[in-house]
């Protein structure tokens, strides 16, 4: 599976899958083998502590109930009641009717005795002559040959408990009606009189099948079985005959700790675990067999080893990608880099890969690529461009038109005889003209910028007289930010043609203004008019020329005529490149707005 060959050269997708699968492979190994043996001492104490709470709660239940059926009878022994009772009812001769009296008064007092508790299903007092009494499945007068294997025994305990695990009582038949008798569970105690002479027997029963129900179905999840000794060893559950003589010894299996044994009569291991009852001295087993006890265990560790295999896949589908994912990056910027056939400044195409330090190799690249290629066309743009943009520029100023028609008026001043306006409006013409032809900077102050666009108004004003308004706004603190040398007064001569081109009156506004947008400070010169507007289509025709100079970084063929806005935009775009702020479009109210700015930071630094 893996390669490592001395002085080979593998590629970097093989040597990263190869160390990516062995990494994966000695870390998931570990911590599975840690984590199965952790889990397989985890399952088996859980398991045996769920056998141990099973059997405990079994042998709880089963001594709460003899304790309940001795409570019962200590209660009956202590109570001068009965004792009263049953010597009134021993010592009545053959008067019926105070016969019938002291046995009322006796069912009475056992039924009292007897309480609400209807799992006792019978409570029965003998004289030491035989004669008794019942109450519960079976009312009335009982009696006794005293020759009875219960009334022996307890006659041998002398008041001590005498159980009777499972006896068949035919006065306690289960089912009315039914007739079959029930195996009982009954306890037997002898008791005395002040003088300690036997007085009597008191005998509390209750079903077996109703004691040993817990034992019956145990609930641990186990296909378990549950014996339980006497103090002597004998089996006192399961009580069915012919299932005792089967069952496997394991009371003399018994050690100080529970643990797994040998069943040699159905030849299997078995955890037995077992739980003694204080009330009634007996010992509850519980076993299990050790394929079952072992079975949740199995299934666990085989579902931790089905996980390792899957995750062990899924490492290997893994691996397989992140080192494709980080080595076909590499591949194929090392393949575009030793491509010699690739076009001049063609960049490198590869999508996002997630991983910061290829994507920003692949930015650099891109980048060095891209600025290479800047550098080259600006030297070109530069060398050919910007004489060709700073010539354009003055040529589109020195309108023909502009100085025919100056030319005219001054004539048409000078044989009406207004010399003074034929003065101003010359002076002016030769400064504008001055201003024009001087090509020391291409950038002046936006003060200098406004002077040279009032002269041009005064005169177009003498030309066009009352037909034309103008004014300025701009706030002082931009007097002295840089501005491209004219562009104010084109866009001036722009709003003066699209004005004119309508009835007057003709209004021309320039404001200026600055603004902090985002923590970014900028200054914004505004050329309103209230002529027709732009025109929809050559609207659309110079923002595609802009935005095509913007993405390509080329400018076009350059004309004199109808070059005015975009030689302004060239303008901005040659000296501050894309941070120029640049709009134009229609008013609301009418006519039409060039709006240029630039970033203060910018402006200080050309300043």
């Amino acid at each position: 599976m893996f390669s490592f060959v001395k002085h080979s050269k593998n590629n970097i997708q093989q040597l990263l899958t190869s160390y990516f699968i062995l990494l994966m492979s000695i870390l998931l190994v570990a911590v599975t083998l840690v984590f199965s043996v952790v889990q397989y001492r985890i399952l088996t104490e859980n398991t045996i502590n769920t056998l141990r709470n099973s059997c405990n709660a079994i042998a709880d239940s089963i001594d709460l109930q003899i304790g309940q059926m001795n409570t019962i009878s200590l209660n009956s022994i202590n109570s001068a009641d009965l004792k009263e009772t049953l010597n009134g009812y021993i010592s009545t001769e053959s008067n019926a009717y105070q016969h019938n009296l002291v046995r009322q008064r006796l069912s009475s007092v056992l039924i009292s005795l007897k309480g609400f508790d209807y799992s006792i299903r019978q409570l029965n007092l003998y004289a030491m002559t035989g004669a008794g009494y019942g109450v519960g499945n079976y009312n009335g007068e009982l009696t006794s040959t005293g020759e009875e294997e219960w009334f022996l025994e307890t006659l041998n305990r002398n008041g001590h408990l005498y159980i009777a695990s499972h006896e068949t009582d035919p006065l306690t038949t289960k089912g009315a009606g039914t007739g079959a008798a029930a195996p009982m569970f009954s306890i037997y105690r002898m008791f005395f009189d002040e003088y300690h002479n036997p007085i009597g027997i008191v005998a509390v029963k209750k079903y077996a099948e109703t004691l040993f129900q817990a034992a019956t179905s145990p609930d641990n999840g186990y296909l378990s079985t549950v014996v339980i000794y006497d103090g002597e060893g004998n089996v006192v559950f399961p009580y069915e005959e012919g299932v005792t003589e089967q069952l496997f010894d394991y009371y003399s299996a018994l050690s100080d700790e529970d643990g797994m044994i040998r069943n040699t009569n159905e030849g299997y291991a078995e955890y037995i675990c077992s739980c003694e009852m204080p009330e009634s001295g007996f010992t509850a087993v519980m076993a299990v067999r050790k394929l079952s006890f072992m079975t949740p265990i199995y299934r666990s560790l085989f579902l931790t080893i089905v996980t390792f295999l899957v995750i062990f896949a899924m490492c290997l589908l893994l691996a397989r990608f992140l080192s494709r994912k980080i080595s076909t990056p590499i591949s194929r910027i090392h393949r575009f880099l030793a491509d010699e056939k690739k076009p001049a400044f063609q960049t490198l195409d590869l999508p996002d890969t997630g991983i910061e330090e290829l994507d920003a190799l692949r930015d650099s690249v891109n980048e060095s690529i891209r600025i290479r290629e800047a550098d080259t066309k600006t030297m070109i743009m530069l060398n050919e461009q910007e004489v060709q943009a700073q010539m354009l520029a003055l040529q589109s100023q020195m309108n023909p038109h502009f100085l025919y028609n100056s030319l005219a008026s001054i004539a048409e001043m000078a044989r009406e005889g207004h010399t003074d306006q034929v003065e101003v409006m010359t002076i002016n013409i030769s400064k504008i003209l001055r201003y024009i032809s001087s090509n020391r900077e291409q950038v002046t102050s936006l003060e200098e910028e406004l002077e040279l666009c009032d002269m041009y108004l005064e005169c177009m004003k003498l030309r066009f007289g009352e037909d034309l308004e103008y004014c300025f706004d701009v706030e002082d603190t931009m007097l002295d930010y840089q501005i491209p040398k004219l562009c104010v007064q084109l866009l001036i001569e722009n709003a003066i043609k699209s004005v004119t081109s309508m009835a007057p009156p003709w209004k021309i506004t320039v404001t200026g203004y600055s603004e902090v947008v985002d923590g970014d400070a900028r200054w914004y010169v505004t050329v309103k008019d209230n002529g027709p507007g732009f025109d929809p289509a050559v609207d659309q025709h110079l923002r595609a020329q802009m935005d095509e100079i913007l993405r390509t970084r080329t400018l076009p063929s350059l004309k004199i005529e109808g070059m005015g806005i975009l030689n302004i935009f060239i303008r901005f775009y040659l000296l501050d490149g894309i941070t120029f702020l640049f709009d134009f479009g229609n008013c609301p109210e009418g006519g039409a707005y060039i709006m240029v700015g630039r970033h203060i930071q910018d402006a200080d630094q050309s300043h």
